[in-house]
């Protein structure tokens, strides 16, 4: 009984395969077909000199992305452009400390401060920093201060690159007892030091007379101060080792009374006692935390921005920076700003240490009007904008009259994520019947989220040179294309449009949206950049099959008996002939 189950197992098994071999065969065959498939026809030039498509390319377009890419990550300054034309000075680094992967963490368990430069030999910027880094070095061993300036060529050291998540060049790091944090501050040898300074010195300075009180105050645009008990302490210690949490304020400490005062403390309130003084528009803020290290540093970070912000290029990276990531932007005219910045200002104190509040001054024409236009903003009329951020970039608009009650509840709104994005569009043309279809984001859905077709979808800048070296290619496929129902080919202006299911890296971004699958994430297509290699990974990843028919070329004279030939021949060549 047993022999016989098997034998009719594999009878079936047998018969299973002798069936499907034929399906096989043919599948490869047509595999075979196509990987020989004549394509030569797709890389012939143009003959009509006409062209299906343009991106409207414009001298006058604000090279904003260059600028404020990324959400506002990169920055001119940081633009390694003129590597090739700077000429490396001398310089004598004999205090700087070379680092590489054997050593690296010997120097940093050895050392309480230790300041480390990721370059690569080929970077400008790297080059100009070169002699500020090496001078403070130099000064800081001189003065016997207990730090370590040290320094890792990226290039070479690519793991400990990675490990510490190296972005760009140069990246500056200070470990204080193995810990890093980013150094924010400028690439001069006066500014290394002086910052290097605070965070080993004791970081808190003494105020014993009003004199010293009134300079401090006169000089200085913020200062925190505690009204202490003992200028030596534990009082002292908690205030020093808060004050080196926090870049960019001075922290002071006084048992004057009369000091006390000047800096708007009550002389006979209860010590330990704290008060941050800043030029702005809210000039004091009272600490009433518990009297901790981290406590005051909260207390610090939370105060230490103005209420508003003014943006502007000198200040953009401290908002884009922040560990503060959600923003309220208000946009208006100069004109307007005396009457919106105070309401701006009211609804800010509610926020201190979740939102950066930030005024964009919209008729500005080197900073507003460009950081506008990347908003989508046009017009006169005041807005506010939420932001996430770096993040993601989401944003989100308020709508109505501009009321300190109305951007309360927007702003809170905003913090429990109850909003609905704003997305930039372009108007939808009136006319979309060339080969490249045009997407904009209010007409997305419609076009490249149409479940019965297959998508490729270009994300362009119109400054973009390697977007205007494709154009050619792009409306060349598409001219090849155009018969495909199936099948749409188009393209959407990136600076301009924005829909949450484009998501572009940089310029140009090619996405493919597959029929009948797009709640998923499209495929980004990473294949070379010619019309062959377009139409052999749509072949591959088309939901819907399909079939390119060959152009007809102007044919030569025949004799009757060749065209009787030729009518024998077409039943057999037809397949081949549509599908080329």
């Amino acid at each position: 009984m047993t022999t016989r189950r098997i034998l009719l197992l594999t009878l079936s098994v047998f018969l299973l395969f002798s069936t499907l071999s034929p399906a096989l065969s043919k599948s490869e065959k047509t595999d075979v077909v196509d990987d020989d498939e004549d394509l030569s026809f797709l890389e012939e030039p143009e003959t009509d000199g006409k062209s299906h498509s343009t991106h409207h390319h414009s001298d006058d377009e604000p090279d904003l992305d260059d600028e404020f890419s990324d959400d506002f990550d990169h920055y001119p300054d940081f633009d390694d452009e003129e590597s090739d034309s700077y000429k490396q000075p001398e310089i004598d680094e004999k205090d700087v400390v070379v680092l590489k992967e054997r050593n690296f963490s010997d120097i940093i368990e050895k050392h309480k401060f230790v300041m480390v430069e990721f370059y690569a030999p080929w970077c400008g910027h790297c080059q100009a920093l070169a002699p500020e880094y090496a001078a403070a070095a130099t000064e800081l061993k001189s003065a016997n201060e207990d730090v370590v300036l040290a320094k890792i060529d990226a290039s070479e050291e690519s793991e400990l690159s990675q490990e510490y998540d190296v972005q760009g060049f140069p990246t500056v790091l200070f470990f204080v007892d193995g810990v890093h944090k980013p150094y924010p501050g400028a690439r001069t040898k006066d500014a290394i030091v002086t910052w290097i300074k605070k965070k080993t010195g004791p970081g808190v300075y003494n105020i014993t007379t009003l004199e010293e009180a009134e300079r401090i105050l006169t000089s200085e645009n913020k200062v925190v101060l505690g009204y202490l008990n003992s200028l030596v302490g534990s009082e002292s210690e908690v205030f020093a080792a808060a004050s080196r949490l926090e870049d960019g304020v001075n922290f002071y400490q006084t048992v004057n009374p009369d000091v006390a005062k000047l800096f708007h403390l009550d002389p006979k309130v209860k010590r330990p006692a704290l008060v941050m003084v800043k030029k702005e528009a809210e000039k004091i803020s009272y600490f009433d935390g518990q009297y901790e290290k981290s406590a005051i540093a909260d207390f610090v970070f939370a105060n230490k921005l103005p209420l508003v912000t003014i943006f502007t290029r000198e200040n953009a990276p401290a908002i884009f920076e922040s560990s503060i990531r959600k923003q309220l932007l208000l946009f208006a005219i100069s004109n307007d700003s005396e009457k919106l910045i105070p309401i701006f200002e009211a609804a800010a104190k509610v926020f201190k240490g979740k939102l950066i509040f930030v005024y964009v001054e919209m008729d500005n024409e080197d900073v507003g009007k460009p950081v506008s236009e990347y908003f989508g903003v046009t017009g006169d009329a005041a807005r506010v904008l939420a932001y996430t951020g770096n993040d993601d970039g989401k944003k989100y608009v308020l709508d109505g009259e501009l009321t300190m009650d109305k951007i309360k509840a927007f702003g809170e709104n905003f913090l429990e994520d109850k909003l609905k994005p704003f997305f930039k569009s372009d108007p939808i043309p009136e006319s979309n019947d060339g080969d490249v279809k045009i997407v904009v984001g209010n007409n997305f859905d419609e076009i490249v989220l149409d479940e019965s077709k297959d998508v490729l979808l270009e994300i362009y800048a119109p400054w973009c040179g390697h977007c205007q070296s494709l154009e050619p290619i792009y409306d060349k496929l598409a001219k090849h294309l155009r018969s495909i129902e199936s099948l749409v080919i188009a393209k959407m202006d990136g600076t301009t449009n924005e829909h949450p299911r484009a998501k572009s890296d940089g310029f140009p971004t090619i996405l493919f949206f597959p029929a009948g699958n797009k709640s998923f994430d499209p495929v980004t297509v990473d294949s070379d950049r010619t019309v062959v290699a377009f139409y052999k990974f749509l072949k591959k990843h088309a939901s819907i099959p399909f079939k390119i028919q060959k152009p007809a070329s102007s044919p030569a004279p025949k004799s009757e008996a060749s065209d009787a030939k030729e009518s024998d021949k077409s039943s057999t060549t037809g397949d081949v002939k549509d599908e080329l």
